[in-house]
């Protein structure tokens, strides 16, 4: 996932959350029933999973393997992280989880330009 679609996509998540939390206390001034408490966080919860995919795609684009995802559980390195994920720009060229979005007519060099000497050994 590129810089710009992680931005947009995680930037209208946020602004989701913000809506499922602030439409409960719009529409009831007393008390918020139950029900639209359980509604808001099943939301909530469901808004988190998809950031958490968003930022698990924004790291495979960057070459890096899904489990730099637990180091977001730091408490300061996971504000320096997700700001990074934002700014740090992917790997050109295709990587091991597939080909480069911005640049899809890169492609891997063939096996044999990659050791000739493995090939001369075959034959």
């Amino acid at each position: 996932m590129r810089r710009r679609g992680y931005f947009c996509r995680v930037l209208g998540l946020y602004a989701l959350a913000l809506m499922v939390y602030a439409t409960p206390g719009l529409l009831y001034s007393v008390a918020v029933p139950a029900a639209i408490a359980l509604l808001a966080l099943a939301a909530f919860a469901g808004i988190f999973y998809l950031v958490i995919v968003q930022a698990l795609l924004r790291l495979h684009d960057l070459n890096l393997s899904s489990w730099w995802s637990l180091v977001m559980l730091l408490p300061v390195v996971s504000y320096v992280l997700g700001a990074g994920l934002q700014f740090v720009p992917g790997t050109v060229g295709p990587n091991r989880f597939g080909l480069d979005p911005k640049r899809p007519y890169l492609l891997p060099p063939p096996p044999a330009a990659i050791s000739p000497s493995l090939n001369a050994e075959t034959e």
